[in-house]
């Protein structure tokens, strides 16, 4: 065998024997889906003053200063979170708030799971993903203007989930 045929040789059993141990190796793929299945909304509000305070709660119910202007139509938001891999833990954030139709955010209330209704702004909560939960979400806000009658509002924000 020539010397060129024989480095050539060498260099197909190298990427063959390379080849044959990065298949023995166990590969890991994400392992998490979020889905949104309801966007949260407060539904239909009372024209008032400025400064009043909704919340719309993880059960779909509003409260807040103001609840007493609340009509109808409020739908807590629900996200589903599936994880197909081992339990693992994570953390729930929501972050960059956005709104127009003078109106701010002051917090996310949140409920994964079975758990305990808590907020998800901050710092998040902290989780441990298995199989499909679900995570509940609403919005603490206050108008930054008085509104009057057919006006809209929009507040958006995004959910992040990190697993940790």
């Amino acid at each position: 065998m020539g010397t060129l045929t024989h480095r050539r040789f060498t260099l197909v059993r190298k990427i063959l024997l390379g080849g044959a141990l990065l298949a023995a190796l166990p590969v890991a793929f994400p392992a998490l889906t979020v889905t949104e299945s309801t966007s949260p909304t407060l539904g239909v509000l009372l024209t008032g003053a400025t400064g009043r305070n909704f919340i719309l709660n993880t059960d779909g119910t509003v409260s807040g200063t103001d609840s007493a202007d609340y009509v109808s139509g409020a739908v807590s938001g629900a996200l589903s979170v599936k994880n197909t891999g081992p339990s693992q833990s994570a953390n729930i954030l929501a972050d960059n708030f956005s709104s127009t139709g003078n109106v701010s955010i002051n917090a996310v209330p949140c409920k994964f799971d079975t758990g305990a209704a808590t907020t998800c702004d901050g710092s998040g909560i902290n989780v441990t993903l298995q199989a499909t939960k679900t995570l509940l979400v609403g919005v603490d806000l206050d108008t930054t203007a008085a509104h009057t009658g057919g006006q809209t509002a929009s507040a958006t924000y995004d959910i992040t989930v990190t697993i940790q």
